[in-house]
C-alpha cells in the first residue's frame, strides 16, 4: 500500500500556479501519493504537474465531482451523456499528468427520493452500461476508474460494500473498480472489516478516513478491522486521507463548521504516521 493526501485538506479549487508548493509538502509530510479534484474551475498545467510528480516520486489520483445533470445512471440520456463526457475529460487529464486512477462517486451522488426495487435496478443497469463505456476509454488511456460508495445522507443508491459489488459485478469490466472510505463506512457498515473482505479483488482505492474526518487515529473509526480487511485481500493499491480543514467553499458543502486540526501539516504528518503503523503493521 502507498498513503498520500488530498489537496482538499488544504485548498479548493485546485489550480497548479496556487497549489504547485503543496507536491512537495505532501512528500515531506510523509505521503506517497497525492489525490486532488478536478473541480469545473480547476486549471491544470499538465506537463508541469507531472514533472513536479516526477521529481518528488510521487504517485497520484484524480477525483471527480458528480451530481444529478451527471449521474450515469439518470433515466436522463442527456444527464448520463454530460457525465460521461466530464469523466472523459477526468481521465484525459489523468493521462496528461500521470495519474493512474480516477475517481468518483458516479451514481445516485446527492439523490433524495427513496427508490423502489424495480426504480433502483434501473438505475444500476444504467450505471453499469455507462460504466462499461468508460471502462472502455479509461482502459485505452491506462486509467483505472473506482466508484465511490457514500453514506446515506449523499447518496440514495449505493452506500454499502454489497452496492458496490453488485455494480461493479454487473459491470464486469477489468478498468471498473470499487473505491470505499472509512468515514462513510462507518456510518453505514456493521463490520468495516467484511465490507472490505467483500469488495475483494474490486476494491480499488480506499480513503483512510477518521469518524469525524480529522487527524485519523483520534476518532472511533476501528482501524484493527479496517487494517485486517485490507490484509486479507491483498489490497495493494492507495490509502488516502480526504479532509476540508481549511474550511473553503467545499468545507460548508461537506458540513465543515469548525476547524479540526491546528492546521492541514499536522493533520498530514500526524495521519500518515498513525496510518502506516495502524495498516501496514
Amino acid at each position: 500500500m502507498k498513503l498520500g493526501l488530498n489537496l482538499w485538506i488544504w485548498d479548493a479549487p485546485f489550480r497548479t500556479d496556487r497549489h504547485l508548493a503543496l507536491i512537495p509538502l505532501v512528500r515531506a509530510l510523509g505521503g506517497e501519493v497525492v489525490e486532488f479534484a478536478l473541480e469545473d474551475d480547476s486549471v491544470v498545467d499538465e506537463q508541469l504537474l507531472r514533472r513536479t510528480l516526477a521529481n518528488e516520486e510521487l504517485a497520484c489520483t484524480v477525483v471527480g465531482l458528480f451530481g444529478p445533470d451527471r449521474d450515469l445512471s439518470e433515466d436522463s440520456a442527456a444527464a448520463r451523456q454530460n457525465g460521461l463526457a466530464y469523466a472523459r475529460r477526468c481521465i484525459d487529464v489523468c493521462a496528461g499528468v500521470g495519474a493512474t486512477l480516477f475517481s468518483g462517486a458516479v451514481a445516485g451522488c446527492g439523490g433524495k427520493n427513496l427508490l423502489s426495487s424495480d426504480a433502483r435496478r434501473g438505475r444500476i443497469e444504467r450505471a453499469a452500461e455507462s460504466l462499461r463505456e468508460l471502462g472502455d476509454y479509461a482502459a485505452q488511456a491506462g486509467v483505472g476508474v473506482a466508484v465511490e460508495i457514500l453514506n446515506r445522507y449523499e447518496n440514495n443508491l449505493l452506500t454499502t460494500a454489497a452496492h458496490g459489488r453488485e455494480l461493479i459485478d454487473l459491470t464486469d469490466h477489468p478498468a471498473v473498480g470499487i473505491h470505499l472510505d472509512s468515514f462513510h463506512m462507518g456510518l453505514e457498515e456493521t463490520d468495516l472489516g467484511g465490507a472490505i473482505r467483500l469488495a475483494g479483488d474490486r476494491l480499488v482505492h480506499f480513503h483512510g478516513n477518521e469518524s469525524h474526518r480529522g487527524t485519523p487515529g483520534t476518532g472511533v473509526v476501528p482501524w484493527g478491522q479496517v487494517a485486517d480487511g485490507l490484509q486479507a485481500t491483498g489490497y495493494d493499491g492507495y490509502v488516502i486521507i480526504e479532509s476540508f480543514n481549511h474550511l473553503s467553499w467545499i468545507g460548508p458543502l461537506a458540513h465543515f463548521w469548525r476547524p479540526l486540526t491546528e492546521s492541514p501539516e499536522s493533520l498530514g504528518r500526524d495521519g500518515l504516521a498513525f496510518l502506516k503503523r495502524a495498516l501496514q503493521r
